[in-house]
């Protein structure tokens, strides 16, 4: 095992070497001969994601008199976490690097590399006004403050998203339901219904940390204790989410997809599920799924906010990266912050979520044209940006990323009969706790 460690560290690196050097240039494309400042940015987008990313890049190198962004695609969200990890333990990071929020504390924690963006946001010159920062979601501003760290911003809206219920409405209408479930009770019973008339499994569940997440603190409950130390993954809410659980596979109201499979969204394209749980940027594929050789929805499908616990607010969990800078000088600096001020300016933000799926960071993007022609598409579009305001972050603290792990195992002992809710609940809390703790500890010596 130690052998594969080193293999794999000496393979990172090696990657690395690949993407760190700070001055490669393309001909033609800026750099050396412009006298631009070439600042790196590191991310994780695919597809037409990538493509749109690359074109606003492009727009900000052309229009930048100082500036100019090289975009550099690790992959995934876990290798660039890992890569990032490894580069601060020695080697050249990045100026920007995309990343959740809970890698942005585990990189805080480390060692002083974030740079925090108080000052650049609040600045008289180059900052947003107070009338720009009121634009911005609050919600989204908010998850890129760690209360860990002082409750710096230590990074800014990226790539977000909500965890959305989508449903078929055509199925619901059969089994007697004109809308979708508002409530988790109400959840239980439709599937029941939709079972009985149509004769399917009208759950298709992916086992994810977030959605699990987002259920607990839908039901009232929060996930960490207000100080950091200790989780809450063994609450009654907590257990409450376990049961359902349990009580929709034991009755055959759920079908558990393989990890990493996009099973749940073959079933319901196919119209053997009624409801699944996903990312608002599935949106975008689910359209292309369910498309008829005419260019028409094959079955009414929707999407809402998920339901919550009885009495309890809308409530959904924020998805997506964050852009955070490393400290370097402070001309690198300023160029980082100048590219961020550009993507999350009205007409790009609306531009972007136009074309991938994300969401607009500024409520103004809905006065773009573009965007505001997406809105007026379909009222599946506008549910979408309507929950914006239902949306909160899950924990930033470091160990968080671990912790997702823990979660994902006690859920899957669940639904595979091999513990009770309860037996689970407190298991994923003991294995949380330990390494928050184990974090506490490592932050109380670097502070001595």
């Amino acid at each position: 095992m130690k052998h594969h460690g080193i293999l794999l560290l000496t393979a990172v690196l090696a990657l690395l070497a690949g993407c760190g050097d700070q001055d490669t240039q393309t001909p033609g494309a800026g750099g050396k001969g412009s006298g631009k400042t070439v600042l790196q940015m590191w991310h994780s987008q695919k597809r037409q994601n990538e493509d749109a990313l690359k074109d606003i890049v492009a727009r900000f190198n052309q229009q930048s008199p100082r500036y100019e962004i090289q975009l550099h695609n690790l992959g995934s969200y876990t290798t660039l976490f890992q890569k990032t990890r490894v580069t601060i333990q020695g080697g050249k990071l990045p100026d920007l690097c995309v990343a959740y929020e809970s890698m942005v504390s585990e990189f805080a924690a480390e060692t002083d590399v974030v740079l925090p963006l108080d000052g650049y946001i609040n600045h008289p010159d180059y900052g947003l006004s107070k009338d720009e920062q009121a634009d911005i979601f609050p919600s989204f501003l908010q998850s890129n403050r760690y209360p860990e760290f002082g409750n710096q911003l230590l990074s800014f809206p990226f790539t977000k998203s909500l965890l959305m219920l989508y449903y078929n409405a055509d199925i619901l209408r059969a089994a007697g339901h004109g809308q979708p479930p508002t409530t988790w009770d109400e959840f239980v019973q439709q599937c029941r219904d939709v079972k009985a008339k149509a004769g399917i499994t009208p759950f298709s569940y992916s086992r994810d940390p977030s959605s699990f997440d987002a259920m607990i603190l839908s039901l009232g409950g929060k996930l960490v204790a207000d100080d950091g130390t200790r989780s809450l993954l063994d609450s009654p809410q907590a257990r409450r989410v376990l049961e359902m659980l349990d009580t929709l596979v034991r009755d055959k109201l759920a079908t558990v997809v393989p990890l990493q499979s996009d099973d749940d969204r073959l079933h319901f394209s196919t119209g053997t599920a009624a409801f699944i749980l996903r990312s608002s940027t599935t949106r975008a594929y689910m359209r292309k799924d369910i498309l008829d050789a005419q260019g028409r929805d094959r079955f009414d499908w929707q999407m809402a906010c998920p339901p919550v616990g009885t009495g309890q607010p809308k409530l959904t969990v924020l998805y997506g990266g964050n852009i955070c800078v490393f400290k370097s000088t402070p001309e690198r600096q300023r160029g980082a912050w100048e590219f961020i001020k550009f993507f999350v300016s009205p007409e790009i933000t609306a531009e972007w979520a136009s074309r991938t799926g994300y969401l607009p960071v500024r409520r103004s993007a809905a006065d773009v044209k573009t965007y505001a022609a997406f809105l007026a598409e379909h009222r599946r579009n506008r549910a979408t940006f309507d929950t914006i305001p239902c949306g909160v972050r899950e924990p930033s603290v470091a160990g968080w990323q671990a912790i997702r792990q823990y979660i994902l195992e006690q859920i899957t002992r669940v639904c595979k009969g091999q513990a009770t809710p309860a037996e689970a609940a407190t298991a994923a809390a003991a294995r949380a706790d330990a390494e928050l703790q184990r974090r506490a500890r490592s932050a109380s010596r670097k502070a001595k």
